[in-house]
């Protein structure tokens, strides 16, 4: 009975340790798992928005009025600037004076030219001289002399030519330098307002930057920005309104001239940390609106740009085919859950438009979720965050996007601006 009650309690004690061991690793991969998910974040875009059904509000961006022309100048690096004589919002005419270089060294260096073009000039006469006499005594010397005579006229002969080299070679000096003394006043090109001076040539990254940047009036263009995932949903060309922020009624047209996909911008507040370690930020690219007419906008002014809806949109959702996964035979999209958490979920599609590059989703997303693009980081699980930089919500955070690192010169160049463009009118 003894051995029977002490078997009984090794095997319960036997199950309860392999019940603890069991329920420890359980805890320690849930526990792994959910810091694996919230780890990394995954960005996400509204499906309506994609699709651009949006409720049936147009995809719209912030934008910013900027110059169509911008003049970046340079500093001779080999010349000193002796005074400059405009501010940071000043306004300049075709012909302002912006700076001078100091002219007494150049002058110095005039005069050394000349003097070395006067000394080869004076070598040229004499090697000429010497030429001319050594002729005339060959003349009269033996047959056997004549050699000698012959050699020292060919050595004065290439001594005339290297000279007669240098001489055209100061010459063209000279011309330069008189060049630079008479351009020791630089001017404005064109009609504008002074952005920016650096005296350093560099800016607080040590990168290098244009001495001086003249912002033009009156012809003016919008600078939007658009997400790296969502970029494809626009292009050149494209026919666009750009809305005033203050006075909803009042718009301008205009195309899309450029997207600058050479110049990815990451958004210095927008990013996260991954499993790695390393900092992934979430990028955009800029593109510029080219307007039909620029009337009573004023530069630094910020407005929305909403692009102008087909006449005719095809049913249900359709969207662009990188967003979805093919595996085996089968196709996932990267979708939000309602934990706000990473799914890869199945998805039944339609028609493919080889125009647009897109599908027709028949089963599987609807149009108030969320989906990411797919990269091959995502995993189940992942923390979700909705992009909301771009969409009807921009308005929202409009100031944060186009506005960031407005400085008090800034502002004094938009006043400047203002009131060029009330002059002009």
């Amino acid at each position: 009975m003894q051995k029977k009650k002490k078997l009984i309690i090794i095997v319960g004690s036997t199950a309860v340790a392999l019940l603890l061991i069991f329920i420890g690793l359980w805890y320690f991969v849930l526990r792994n798992n959910n810091n694996s998910s919230s780890d990394e974040v995954a960005y996400v875009s509204s499906v309506a928005e994609l699709a651009g059904i949006s409720n049936g509000l147009q995809n719209r961006y912030s934008g910013i009025v900027e110059p169509q022309e911008t003049l970046e100048i340079k500093r001779d690096e080999e010349r000193t600037v002796k005074e400059i004589l405009v501010q940071e919002g000043d306004k300049v005419e075709v012909g302002t004076s912006l700076f001078t270089y100091d002219s007494d060294e150049i002058e110095l260096k005039l005069s050394q030219a000349e003097l070395d073009l006067e000394q080869l000039t004076n070598e040229v006469s004499t090697l000429n001289s010497q030429i001319s006499l050594l002729e005339k005594e060959k003349a009269n010397v033996s047959a056997e002399e004549k050699l000698a005579y012959t050699t020292q006229i060919q050595t004065a002969q290439n001594d005339v030519k290297r000279a007669e080299y240098n001489q055209k070679s100061k010459s063209v000096e000279i011309e330069q330098i008189k060049k630079s003394l008479e351009n020791s006043t630089v001017t404005s090109e064109i009609v504008g307002v002074v952005k920016s001076i650096s005296d350093s040539g560099t800016n607080m990254y040590g990168e290098s930057v244009p001495y001086m940047t003249i912002l033009a009036t009156g012809d003016y263009r919008i600078k939007g920005k658009i997400n790296e995932q969502n970029v494809w949903m626009i292009s050149e060309s494209q026919p666009v309104t750009i809305r005033s922020r203050v006075d909803s009624e009042k718009t301008w047209t205009g195309i899309i001239s450029l997207i600058d996909l050479e110049n990815k911008v990451t958004d210095e507040n927008n990013y996260y940390m991954s499993s790695t370690g390393s900092e992934d930020k979430s990028s955009s690219y800029p593109f510029y609106i080219e307007l039909d007419t620029s009337e009573d906008l004023i530069l630094g002014q910020h407005v929305y740009i909403e692009l102008t809806q087909e006449e005719a949109q095809k049913d249900g959702i359709w969207l662009y085919s990188e967003y979805f996964v093919f595996e085996d035979s089968e196709t996932y999209a990267w979708v939000m859950d309602s934990k706000e958490r990473l799914e890869k979920r199945k998805v039944t599609l339609g028609d493919y438009d080889e125009e647009s590059g897109e599908y027709q989703v028949l089963e599987g997303l609807k149009k108030d979720e969320y989906i990411a693009w797919p990269e091959e980081r995502l995993s189940k699980g992942i923390n979700c965050i909705i992009s909301d930089e771009e969409g009807p919500d921009a308005a929202i955070i409009d100031d944060a996007i186009m506005g960031e690192g407005e400085t008090e010169a800034d502002m004094q160049i938009i006043d400047s601006a203002e009131d060029t463009m009330e002059d002009v009118q």
